[in-house]
């Protein structure tokens, strides 16, 4: 039995190997950048996010991978303060820590 959601639901876990907080793409991987993040809308669509995310958990690629609501700003983020502080990254001293943007999934690929 499907299970009630309120809106539009995004995947959110931590990469194992470094702890980032990542969001699961349309395809099943994993990306740091949440503008990528798959959005289900209906209830069958999260359990299928679900079922990907767990099957990534089982094969210790990420921890905690959860559904939580999602809104539109130019691109899939999530609605709750918690979730949305976790795809921000630090604010305090933004010049430590990770920051998510593609410029970093580019370098980091790149080996930089």
């Amino acid at each position: 039995m499907a299970k009630k959601i309120k809106g539009p639901q995004l995947i959110i876990a931590n990469r194992l190997d470094d702890g980032r907080v990542v969001f699961m793409t349309p395809d099943g991987n994993w990306t740091a950048d949440v503008a990528r993040a798959a959005v289900a809308d209906t209830p069958e669509g999260v359990e299928e996010l679900e079922a990907k995310a767990s099957i990534s958990e089982k094969n210790n690629l990420v921890v905690d991978p959860q559904a939580v609501p999602a809104e539109d700003q130019n691109g899939a983020f999530p609605a709750h303060m918690k979730q949305a502080m976790q795809a921000k990254g630090p604010s305090v001293r933004p010049d430590l820590g990770y920051q998510v943007s593609h410029t970093w999934e580019t370098n980091a690929s790149e080996g930089n």
